[in-house]
C-alpha cells in the first residue's frame, strides 16, 4: 500500500503545497477558569455517521440519555435526519441500564435488544458502542458482536472502546474506521480512472452536502477521474462497497484511519489530502490527486481557468465590500485553515480563532500567521470574554453559547460546521471547492451587505436605497448610538 501525504499547510497564496514550510499557529496560554468547554462528546460523532448511513441502527449500552444527544442533530442541525421516528422506531438504542444493574451481567439484556432489531427489515447494519460508564465495568463487546453474527441478518459492528475517550470528531473517524475494519472486500478489482472519497464529514443530508458531493465529482471529472464511492454520502450501506472498484482512495481528515483500512483490503493507492476548502486548498487538493494520477497538465489547466473566473466575479466586490473587514472563527477545526484561505482571497483580516475540538488532534495544526488559537473555549475563558464584548465584522461560526452572548444586532454573523441550528439549504449549496468558494464568499457578502444596511439606516444616515451614502465608507467607520440599539 502506497501512501501519500499531504504537505503541512503553507501561509496561502494558490496552493499551500508550494509555500514555505508550516510553522505551527500561536496558541493562547490563558488559564482556564471554568465552566462547560465547547466540544461534543464521541458519541454525538458516532450517532452523525449513522445519520449518514440511513440503514443503520446504533446500539448505545447505557441509559435513556444516551437517546437524547440524537437532538444535537436531529430536526435541529439536520431536517432531514431519520435518526428519531414519531411512531418510536428510533435508529437510537439503548439498553436503558442504570448505576446499580450496569455492574451485573446484562449480555442477555443486550442480546435481546439485537433480536428485536434483527425484525427490522429497514436496518441492515448495527453499530454496538456504550457509554463510559458501562465500558469500563469490563464488558466484552467483541464477543456479544461474534454471538449477534450468528443470528442476526444484518451485519453487527462493534466499534473499539477508543470511541468513549475522543471528541465528536473521533466518535465519527472511529466509528467510520470500524466499518471499514469489518466489511467483506475483494482486492485489486480497482481501476486506474476510478476513485473513493473516504473521510467526507457528512454532517447532515442538506443542501451543502449534496452541493460539496456534486462539486467535488466535477473537479475530480476535470481529471478525467470518476467518483464512484464518498465514504460517506447518505446512501446506504451497500453503496460503500464500491469503494474495492477505485484504484486510488483520496483520504480526507475525519476518516484517515478508515482510508487506511480500506486501501490495505482492496490495494488501491492512497493519497491524503486536506479539505478543498478555499482557492489555495482546492489547488493543492487537485495537484495532489494528479500527482498521483499523471495528470498534472489537466490539473493545471483546470486551476488556472477556475481561479480566473472565481476572481473575476469578486474583482468589483472585493476592495467596496470585503477588503480589511475583521473575521472570527468558531467551529470544526479542519474548516479552520481554509478560513483563514478564504480571509486572505478576500482581502479579510482574521481575529479571534475557537475551535469547537480537542487539541493535539493528530493531523491538525493552524496554518503560519493564524491569529491565537483557543481549542475547547468555555464562556468564562479571558479570550472569549473579550471577543463576546468587542466582537469583529464577520463571525463565521457553529451554534454555540458564546455566540448567544453577542447581543449587538450590527455584526455579520454566518453560521458553518456542525451544529448549525439557524442555517439551512434547500437547494444545492456547496462551500467546498471552488463553486463552494463562491457560494461561501456570496454568504459572506449578503451577511456584510446586511450588516451596513442595520447599522446606517440605525443612523439615519440614509435612504433605503440610497446606495451613493452606502459606499461612502466602510462599515466600522460608523458608530451605532446606544438608544438607536434599543428601538
Amino acid at each position: 500500500m502506497e501512501v501519500l501525504r499531504p504537505p503541512r499547510p503553507g501561509p496561502g497564496g494558490r496552493s499551500p503545497s508550494q509555500g514555505p514550510g508550516q510553522e505551527e499557529g500561536v496558541k493562547t496560554k490563558e488559564k482556564r477558569i471554568s465552566g462547560h468547554r465547547s466540544n461534543y462528546p464521541a458519541l454525538v460523532g458516532v450517532y452523525l455517521m449513522a445519520n449518514a448511513l440511513p440503514d443503520s441502527i446504533v446500539v448505545v449500552d447505557g441509559p435513556d440519555c444516551a437517546l437524547y444527544k440524537a437532538h444535537y442533530i436531529h430536526g435541529r442541525h439536520d431536517l432531514n435526519s431519520t435518526l428519531l421516528d414519531i411512531n418510536g422506531f428510533h435508529r437510537i438504542c439503548f439498553t436503558n441500564v442504570c448505576a446499580q444493574s450496569v455492574t451485573k451481567d446484562h449480555n442477555e439484556l443486550i442480546l435481546r435488544k439485537l433480536h428485536m432489531i434483527d425484525k427490522l427489515d429497514s436496518a441492515r447494519v448495527v453499530l454496538l458502542t456504550s457509554l463510559p460508564g458501562c465500558f469500563i465495568t469490563g464488558l466484552d463487546y467483541e464477543h456479544l458482536m461474534r454471538s449477534a453474527s450468528h443470528f442476526m441478518r444484518q451485519e453487527v459492528f462493534a466499534l473499539p472502546p477508543a470511541a468513549l475517550v475522543g471528541d465528536w470528531i473521533d466518535g465519527y473517524g472511529i466509528a467510520m474506521r470500524g466499518v471499514a475494519r469489518h466489511m467483506k472486500l475483494r482486492q485489486g478489482k480497482g481501476k486506474r480512472d476510478q476513485v473513493a472519497i473516504v473521510g467526507y464529514l457528512m454532517d447532515r443530508n442538506e443542501g451543502d452536502h449534496r452541493g460539496n458531493q456534486i462539486e467535488l465529482k466535477r473537479m475530480l471529472a476535470a481529471l478525467g477521474l470518476d467518483l464512484v464511492s464518498v465514504w460517506l454520502d447518505g446512501q446506504p450501506y451497500d453503496s460503500l462497497k464500491r469503494v474495492e472498484e477505485a484504484g486510488v482512495i483520496i483520504s480526507l481528515p475525519y476518516g484517515r484511519g478508515a482510508a487506511e483500512e480500506l486501501a490495505k483490503k482492496t490495494g488501491a493507492r492512497l493519497v491524503e489530502a486536506d479539505l478543498p476548502f478555499g482557492l489555495g486548498y482546492c489547488a493543492d487538493f487537485l495537484r495532489r490527486i494528479a500527482a498521483a494520477t499523471g495528470r498534472e497538465e489537466r490539473a493545471e489547466a483546470f486551476i488556472l481557468a477556475e481561479e480566473a473566473e472565481a476572481f473575476r466575479r469578486l474583482e468589483w466586490l472585493t476592495p467596496y465590500l470585503f477588503l480589511h473587514k475583521k473575521a472570527a472563527f468558531l467551529g470544526d477545526p479542519f474548516l479552520l485553515n481554509g478560513f483563514l484561505d478564504v480571509c486572505e482571497d478576500l482581502g479579510i483580516t482574521p481575529a479571534e480563532c475557537f475551535v469547537m475540538g480537542r487539541e493535539n488532534r493528530f493531523g491538525f495544526k493552524p496554518r503560519k500567521g493564524a491569529p491565537p488559537v483557543v481549542f475547547e473555549p468555555d464562556i468564562y475563558h479571558e479570550a472569549v470574554n473579550r471577543f463576546i464584548g468587542k466582537p469583529p465584522d464577520l463571525i463565521v461560526t457553529n451554534t454555540n453559547d458564546m455566540v448567544r452572548e453577542i447581543k449587538s444586532p450590527t455584526k455579520a454573523i454566518l453560521e458553518l460546521g456542525f451544529p448549525s441550528y439557524t442555517h439551512h439549504n434547500l437547494g444545492n449549496t456547496p462551500f467546498l471547492g471552488y463553486q463552494g468558494f463562491l457560494c461561501f464568499a456570496d454568504r459572506i457578502a449578503e451577511h456584510l451587505f446586511y450588516q451596513r444596511r442595520v447599522m446606517t439606516k440605525q443612523e439615519g444616515r440614509w435612504a433605503e436605497g440610497d446606495w451613493d451614502k452606502l459606499a461612502a465608507g466602510p462599515a466600522g467607520e460608523y458608530t451605532v448610538p446606544h438608544e438607536a440599539l434599543k428601538q
